[in-house]
């Protein structure tokens, strides 16, 4: 089968696969030096990333002979997708190489145009492979998991009182900030972010006559040891916000 043919080896399979294949040689014979490493064969789960585009890229590395496949290359390669989180290649012989691979799992969109992994990583894949539907997050790359693990929280709480939590960032400051899904901004600040955010539940969401004051409002500043503020509109600009703010 030639490498422009990739063979699709199932996991459980794989172990046992390359037993045989090293068995086979004692049947085979031992191949000429000079003959080229022709099959490819790929383990794991992809949904980002198609076999076409793996066999693509390892068919210059394939045609090297057996031995002489430059194996670190071709993972280097490979591992230059955005998709994939882990990849490694191996001989199988006498005459293929085997790529196993992983993807990355997606739980939230990162910044304008990153995705942010399960396992905290921020990776940036094509625009036509980017997901939708999932929460927008932002922050410094090395503070993926704080800001999902937060983002978590406070949808949960916010969730209890029927409102969905569209967004969340924090800034290089250490400063939250939180988007709801009408568009209103929740200006958190860096201290304290349960008890402002339990604090406007209990006396903007709680409260019917705030909740229609919020209606059209701009942002609620929660960065007060005491109370709350509100001003601007949806489609107001920050300049323009500053001059509206009222005590609530």
């Amino acid at each position: 089968m030639n490498w422009r043919e990739p063979k699709r080896w199932r996991d459980a399979l794989l172990g046992a696969g390359l037993l045989l294949g090293v068995a086979a040689c004692t049947w085979q014979g031992i191949k000429p030096e000079g003959e080229a490493a022709r099959h490819l064969y790929i383990s794991g789960d992809a949904v980002h990333v198609s076999d076409d585009r793996i066999a693509e890229i390892a068919a210059p590395y394939l045609d090297a002979s057996f031995f002489d496949v430059d194996l670190e290359g071709l993972q280097a390669k490979l591992g230059n997708l955005a998709w994939l989180r882990e990849v490694k290649v191996s001989r199988h012989w006498p005459d293929g190489v085997v790529v196993r691979l992983s993807e990355h799992e997606p739980v939230a969109l990162w910044g304008e145009n990153g995705v942010l992994a399960k396992d905290g990583q921020v990776f940036t894949p094509s625009a036509d492979t980017r997901p939708t539907g999932l929460a927008q997050l932002d922050g410094p790359d090395t503070a993926g998991l704080k800001v999902y693990n937060r983002y978590r929280k406070l949808a949960k709480t916010l969730a209890a009182s029927g409102v969905e939590l569209h967004s969340l960032a924090l800034d290089a400051r250490g400063s939250w900030s939180a988007q709801l899904a009408d568009g209103l901004e929740l200006r958190l600040g860096r201290d304290d972010i349960d008890a402002r955010v339990q604090r406007f539940v209990r006396y903007a969401l709680g409260d019917e006559q705030a909740r229609r004051r919020l209606a059209e409002a701009g942002y609620v500043d929660l960065r007060y040891s005491d109370g709350f503020a509100v001003g601007g509109t949806r489609a107001a600009t920050g300049n323009q916000e500053k001059g509206d703010e009222q005590a609530a």
